[in-house]
């Protein structure tokens, strides 16, 4: 039973939320992970704020009852997706769904926005279709009362605690996914603003920023929180989630495994520049410098192959031991590599579809570029941690490993994201007494022969990266 205050931490990803709690120790006592709440909008997935708030206000009480404490919680912060959104009342009621990151009705919003552009390096994003500027745009043109009736717009990661609290916010690391904000002055970039014709916006948010005390609802009727409860900004989920590892080993780059795959580094001064392979925005915990973030839409690219076994070879490939089979054939992971990113040469769309552990050996190659541009801006960390839910697999970060060509470092944590908002918001509280984060370490080593092959083929993924990407 626990005897003092614990802090809980939120997550809201693409595919699950997480609720964990904690105690001062960083233990955690708690955990459980659910699907998202969607609903179907003209068959595409959507999320709906008030249904996502009462899923987890049931979570958290769930938790707070199991651990057997009498004690209100400390203090609430919550993580997320980067790009989601809604339009709020003035009483903070939504007033129309959040479109998903990952839906690509604003194509055509991006195309047409980015030449009015002015300062697209200081925003350190490019702007597609998965851009909340893009999508502000097609709200705009789309459902243009909705906007008009708004009084505020809230990051959907951020909506919970800014419900709970009655007080609009967007936490720094998400207005840095919106392509507006500039993540080298830290501020919004005003003809961005107009241009992606945004709504009004909340005030900025650095994590760790105490934004309320929780005002209103079950979680107070239940006694799961107080009046004095604190309501704590979070941000980006995988920045969140290597911030954990980053208590431990600061200088660490980390290799996130989700939804996305996102490789984060930071470093202290760089001058605004674009690169092909990596964004930049603001440290997730604060301090100077930036960010630097290189994003692969990872299990996208898994379900790019149409063979009937596909699913149960995955299956196989990643809960075994080791990966099976031998390194690909370097033509075979240049054209999975092609379609993932969006290349077509001829005889691509007749060459039939590609096997599961090809797939990963792209993904795999394409993160040691966006690992080796990371380092290059001055994030030279020496080691590189694995997390989030792929990196579950010993297979694949045996395969990852001889494919990066260096020693992968795992944390025995299994929700890093959940546990990094619920640190944040213990830090926020003052409950964190003995700063003592403890978590195992595991190293994966590249298996010798498949590094000799890969470091070979990386050679010819190099050239046609420069081709496609940089040329």
């Amino acid at each position: 039973m626990a005897t003092s205050p614990l802090t809980c931490g939120i997550d809201i990803g693409t595919t699950n939320v997480k609720v964990l709690l904690i105690d001062e120790l960083a233990r955690t006592l708690w955990c459980r992970s659910i699907p998202v709440p969607r609903i179907d909008e003209d068959g595409r997935p959507a999320t709906d704020g008030g249904t996502l708030v009462r899923t987890l206000e049931q979570l958290i009480v769930e938790g707070w009852r199991a651990t057997g404490t009498s004690s209100p919680l400390a203090a609430i912060a919550t993580t997320g997706v980067g790009e989601d959104g809604l339009p709020v009342n003035a009483r903070l009621e939504p007033l129309d769904i959040a479109i998903p990151w990952f839906d690509r009705r604003a194509e055509s919003e991006a195309e047409a926005l980015r030449p009015l552009l002015d300062q697209p390096v200081r925003a350190g994003v490019p702007i597609d279709g998965t851009r909340t500027a893009a999508k502000w745009r097609w709200l705009r043109k789309h459902r243009p009362q909705v906007l008009s009736d708004a009084s505020v717009w809230i990051a959907l990661s951020d909506y919970p605690a800014a419900w709970w609290c009655q007080a609009p916010f967007i936490s720094e690391t998400l207005a840095a996914r919106t392509g507006c904000y500039d993540v080298f002055a830290r501020e919004w970039i005003d003809s961005h603003l107009k241009a992606a014709a945004a709504p009004a916006l909340p005030p900025v948010a650095r994590a760790g920023t105490v934004v309320g005390t929780v005002a209103r609802g079950p979680l107070l009727d239940s006694g799961a929180v107080s009046s004095s409860t604190l309501v704590v900004s979070g941000g980006h989920d995988h920045p969140v989630a290597a911030s954990v590892v980053r208590r431990i080993d600061p200088s660490a780059v980390v290799d996130s495994l989700g939804t996305a795959n996102l490789v984060y580094g930071e470093t202290a001064v760089v001058a605004p520049r674009a690169d092909p392979y990596i964004a930049f925005s603001v440290p997730v915990l604060g301090g100077p410098g930036v960010a630097c973030l290189g994003v692969y839409e990872f299990s996208a690219s898994l379900e790019t192959s149409r063979a009937p076994d596909a699913g149960s070879s995955l299956r196989a490939l990643l809960t075994a031991e080791d990966a099976p089979g031998e390194p690909g054939d370097e033509q075979r992971i240049l054209r999975a590599l092609r379609k993932t990113l969006g290349v077509r040469l001829p005889g691509d769309e007749a060459s039939g579809s590609e096997d599961p552990r090809t797939l990963l050996e792209a993904g795999c190659f394409y993160a040691r570029r966006m690992l080796e541009a990371v380092r290059a801006s001055g994030a030279s960390g020496e080691r590189v941690y694995s997390v989030g839910g792929w990196a579950r697999s010993r297979a694949l970060l045996r395969l990852r490993a001889s494919v990066l060509g260096e020693p992968l470092y795992t944390l025995d944590e299994p929700e890093l994201t959940a546990l990094g908002a619920a640190l944040i918001a213990r830090d926020a509280a003052g409950r964190g007494a003995v700063d003592a984060l403890r978590r195992d370490a595991q190293v994966v080593y590249p298996e010798p022969n498949w590094q000799a092959r890969y470091g070979k083929t990386y050679l010819k993924v190099q050239d046609a990266l420069r081709t496609w990407k940089e040329s």
